[in-house]
């Protein structure tokens, strides 16, 4: 298959061999160079890069799990931006979730906990939870999973907050409204954000 362009940007090289395009780092790139006009088997040099991206790949997923928890399709996406194959990606996610060293699930509980202690709403946390690409049926039960009545104690918090910056003289009704846009912002419901309202109020008359 012929090689029809090659591309050096921002330390990567873009090759386009036939109809598809790989992105290699330019370390791997001036171990086994690339010309236009060349034929090469894409097969083959497909299962050259990833053996030799496995083990740099590995050392980077490592690197970034020592910084801080990552969710599978959240390190999947970062590993394939990092210029390596998505087949390299999907074997070093393999091996650590063999090891033990990644685990969705304790990935979307503490994420979620975390967040709710941060004052966050269900929608709120299952919106981030997406993005890190969690699956929707293991969001479903991590939201579950979630003590409804610590949720509430963090509604009614973040709502005495909020009440407790009303400007002097201001309609009541005025700061209700923007005390429960706030949560909303937050990912609560209405009904949760009333009642939280509701008890702050209660909380400060006793």
């Amino acid at each position: 298959m012929e090689v029809t362009d090659v591309r050096t940007i921002r330390r990567k090289v873009t090759l386009t061999i036939g109809t598809e395009t790989l992105t290699v780092s330019c370390a791997l790139y001036r171990e086994r160079p690339i010309q236009p006009g060349e034929d090469i088997d894409l097969e083959e040099y497909e299962q050259w890069l990833l053996l030799h991206q496995y083990k740099p790949a590995m050392d980077y997923a490592l690197t970034l799990l020592s910084a801080r928890a990552y969710a599978r399709g959240e390190l999947h996406s970062r590993l394939t931006r990092a210029g390596y194959r998505p087949q390299t990606a999907d074997m070093v996610l393999y091996k650590l979730e063999k090891i033990g060293v990644m685990d969705d699930e304790e990935f979307a509980r503490a994420w979620a906990e975390s967040r709710m202690r941060a004052g966050l709403g269900k929608s709120r946390i299952a919106q981030e939870l997406r993005r890190k690409g969690i699956e929707q049926g293991l969001i479903t039960r991590t939201l579950e999973n979630l003590s409804a009545e610590d949720q509430a104690e963090e509604a009614v918090r973040m709502a005495a907050r909020g009440l407790r910056r009303a400007k002097a003289g201001e309609d009541p009704r005025k700061t209700e409204q923007r005390v429960l846009a706030m949560l909303a912002r937050r990912g609560y419901r209405y009904d949760e954000a009333k009642a939280a309202i509701e008890a702050a109020r209660e909380e400060e008359e006793d």
